[in-house]
């Protein structure tokens, strides 16, 4: 299950990215981002849990955006992106849906 549940965020990053279902060839890269928006969630006060949560819409999009930013060496709009996800994360962070419970 937890494979399946990988596999559809890396799709969803690829489609994000314009990258045909077909080609593999960046499946790692973009993995590796994944971890890192996951891990960026939780550093900026998500909780593990909700970093995780594959089926939270908000959770998906900051994943995606973060990856649209990260991915690649040559993206014109990856400071655009990087804001997009600094105000989700600011977002998330204060709200006790994601953050745990916890104050802000």
């Amino acid at each position: 299950m937890a494979e399946e549940a990988k596999s559809k965020i890396l799709d969803a990053c690829r489609a994000a990215l314009r990258i045909p279902a077909f080609v593999n060839d960046y499946d790692e890269e973009i993995s590796d981002v994944i971890e890192a928006a996951r891990a960026e969630l939780v550093a900026g006060g998500v909780s593990e849990d909700k970093a995780h949560d594959d089926s939270d819409g908000r959770v998906r999009l900051a994943i995606k955006v973060y990856v649209k930013a990260n991915f690649g060496m040559d993206n014109p709009d990856a400071e655009k992106f990087m804001r997009s996800f600094e105000t989700m994360l600011t977002s998330m962070s204060g709200d006790s849906a994601y953050n745990g419970g916890d104050a802000a």
